[in-house]
C-alpha cells in the first residue's frame, strides 16, 4: 500500500500547486483571454487526483468506500472530460471568431447541467466519505465532510433550475457561483491530501 500512497501523495500534491498557481496567474490569463488553457490546466488538475478516490479506500478500507470510491473516480473523470472539451471548444472559437451566441449556446452543452450532476456525482462521493470517516473515528474529518455532502441540495436545486424551461420563483432566486465552486472544490482536496499525507 506503500507505493500507492506514496505516488498519490506526488500526483495530489502537484494538483493542489496547479489550483495555487493558477488562482495567482488567473487574471492575467483572463486578461489575455487564455481561457482555454486555464481549463486544460483543471484538466490536469483533475487528473492529478484521479488516485484518491483509491487511496483513500485503501487506507480507511470500510465496505461503504468500496461503492463510495466510484462515485469519486466518475466525478474526476467527468471533470477531466468537461474541460477538455470546453478547452478545444474555447481555442477553436477564438481562432474562427466565432459568434458570441454560438460560443454560448456550446459552452453550456460543454459545462452547464454536466458540471452540476458531476458535482452531484462528488458530493455523493462526499456523503460515502463521511460515513468511512465516522466508522473509523476520525471524528472531525466525518463532520466537515457531512457538511460538505450537505452541498448535495445546492448542486441539485442549481440541476433542477437549468433542466427546466421555465423555473419556478424560488428556483429562479438560486445562482451558481463560479468562485464558490472553485473553492469548495479545492478545500476538499486539500483536505483530503492533508489526511492521507498525515493519516499514516
Amino acid at each position: 500500500m506503500i507505493p500507492i500512497i506514496i505516488s498519490t501523495l506526488v500526483l495530489g500534491w502537484i494538483g493542489i500547486l496547479l489550483f495555487v498557481i493558477l488562482a495567482v496567474t488567473f487574471p492575467k490569463l483572463a486578461k489575455n483571454n487564455e481561457f482555454g488553457f486555464i481549463h486544460i490546466l483543471m484538466a490536469f488538475m483533475y487528473t492529478m487526483w484521479l488516485p484518491i478516490p483509491i487511496t483513500l479506500y485503501e487506507i480507511l478500507h470500510t465496505t461503504s468506500l468500496k461503492v463510495g470510491m466510484i462515485f469519486g473516480l466518475v466525478y474526476l473523470s467527468m471533470m477531466i472530460i468537461t474541460m477538455s472539451l470546453q478547452t478545444g471548444h474555447i481555442v477553436h472559437s477564438a481562432k474562427e471568431s466565432q459568434s458570441q451566441a454560438i460560443s454560448n449556446h456550446f459552452m453550456e452543452i460543454l459545462s452547464g447541467p454536466f458540471e452540476l450532476m458531476a458535482n452531484i456525482v462528488k458530493s455523493i462521493w462526499v456523503l460515502f466519505l463521511a460515513v468511512a470517516f465516522w466508522e473509523q473515528e476520525y471524528v472531525i474529518m466525518a463532520t466537515v465532510f457531512g457538511i460538505f455532502s450537505l452541498l448535495f441540495i445546492y448542486f441539485f436545486l442549481l440541476l433542477l433550475k437549468a433542466s427546466l424551461i421555465k423555473p419556478n420563483i424560488f428556483l429562479k432566486k438560486i445562482h451558481a457561483n463560479t468562485y464558490f465552486f472553485n473553492l469548495e472544490m479545492f478545500f476538499l482536496f486539500l483536505s483530503l491530501m492533508l489526511f492521507i499525507t498525515f493519516a499514516n
